[in-house]
C-alpha cells in the first residue's frame, strides 16, 4: 500500500501480491490519528479500510477491511516500510503457493531498470533459500496445514536491506505458532550481516539491550491491560513483577535495523509471544556501536 497525506486528505493505491493490480484509495485521517479509506476498482467502490487508532500505537490500531456495505470484515495490520532505493531499484513481491499443503508465502526480491549489483543478486538468492528451507521443514500432521509468511522492509537503500519475515505456522499440533525471522544484507559489501558486526569488538552491549527490552515489555503489557480494562469497563490491574527477566534474554532469535533503532526478536512461550519483537532505540546502544559499522549511518 502507498499512501499520500495532504493535511487530513489521504490518497493512494494498494495491491494484493497474488494479483498485482493496483486498487485506488481515497479517504481522510482524523485529528486523533484514525484513518478511513475507500477502495475503488475503476469507478466502483469495492471496499473500505477503517483504523480506529493511529498506526503504530503500542496496542492494536483496530484496523479492518470490509466490503463497502460493511460485510466480510477482516482484520488488517498496516506497518510502515522504510526504503529509498536509487537508480531505478525497487522491491517487488514474489509468491510461493501450494494449495495441497497449505503453503502461501510472499517474499521480497530486488529488481532494477538495469543489471543488478552482485549484492542485490546475492540477497535475492539468500532470502529465497531461507524461505525454501522453512517450507521444507513444514510437516503438517495430516498432509495439509497452514504455512503463511509475509514480509516487512524495515530498511532499504543502496547500501543495505533489512527484512522482517512474519511466519504463521499450523501443522495440526496443540496450537498454531507465530514467529519472526529476519535477514539483514550489506548490498555494497555483498555479505549477510551478523548482529555482532554492528558493535565494537568485545563490547558488552547485551545488558543494556536486555534492560531496555524488559522495561519496554512491561510498558506494553501495562498498555494492553489498560486497553482491556477500558473495553471491559473496569479498573486496570497492576502487575507486581516483570513479564520476562533479563536472564531470559541471553539469546536472540533474530534482529534487524530500522531508521529508528534495532529490532530484536525472541522466541517466547506461546502465552507471551505477543512480546517476541522489540524496537531498541539507537540511543540505548550508541556507546557500543562500531563507528565503522552499518548501524552508525542511521543514527
Amino acid at each position: 500500500m502507498r499512501l499520500n497525506f495532504n493535511g487530513s486528505d489521504v490518497s493512494g493505491t494498494y495491491a494484493y501480491d497474488s494479483i498485482g493490480e493496483d486498487l485506488k484509495l481515497t479517504g481522510r485521517a482524523g485529528n486523533d490519528g484514525a484513518l478511513e479509506l475507500i477502495e475503488f476498482s475503476g469507478k466502483q467502490k469495492t471496499g473500505k479500510f477503517v483504523c480506529k487508532r493511529p498506526i503504530g500505537v503500542p496496542v492494536d490500531s483496530e484496523c479492518t477491511w470490509s466490503k463497502i456495505d460493511g460485510t466480510r470484515e477482516s482484520m488488517v495490520t498496516l506497518e510502515e516500510q522504510n526504503f529509498a532505493f536509487p537508480d531505478g531499484m525497487q522491491v517487488t513481491p514474489k509468491m510461493i503457493a501450494n494449495r495441497r499443503t497449505g503453503v502461501s508465502v510472499s517474499y521480497p526480491q530486488i529488481i532494477g531498470s538495469g543489471p543488478l549489483s552482485a549484492g542485490a543478486q546475492s540477497f535475492n538468492r539468500r532470502i529465497l533459500a531461507l524461505l525454501q528451507k522453512a517450507i521444507g521443514e513444514f510437516q503438517p500432521v495430516d498432509g495439509k496445514g497452514v504455512f503463511d509468511t509475509n514480509y516487512n522492509i524495515l530498511l532499504g537503500n543502496n547500501d543495505l536491506i533489512s527484512v522482517e519475515m512474519a511466519e504463521y505456522y499450523d501443522a495440526g499440533g496443540a496450537h498454531p505458532n507465530n514467529s519472526f525471522w529476519s535477514l539483514t544484507y550489506d548490498l555494497k559489501g555483498n555479505k549477510e550481516l551478523k548482529f555482532e558486526d554492528l558493535f565494537k569488538p568485545n563490547s558488552d552491549y547485551n545488558p543494556a539491550i536486555a534492560k531496555y527490552v524488559v522495561d519496554d515489555i512491561d510498558k506494553r503489557a501495562a498498555a494492553f491491560e489498560e486497553d482491556d480494562a477500558r473495553r471491559e469497563n473496569r479498573k486496570p490491574v497492576k502487575r507486581d513483577d516483570s513479564i520476562v527477566s533479563e536472564d531470559q534474554l541471553d539469546e536472540l532469535s533474530g534482529w534487524a535495523i530500522t531508521p529508528k533503532g534495532l529490532v530484536v526478536y525472541f522466541d517466547f512461550p506461546h502465552v507471551i509471544a505477543v512480546f517476541d519483537k522489540t524496537l531498541v532505540p539507537f540511543s540505548v546502544v550508541k556507546q557500543y556501536l562500531n563507528p565503522n559499522g552499518p548501524a552508525v549511518r542511521f543514527q
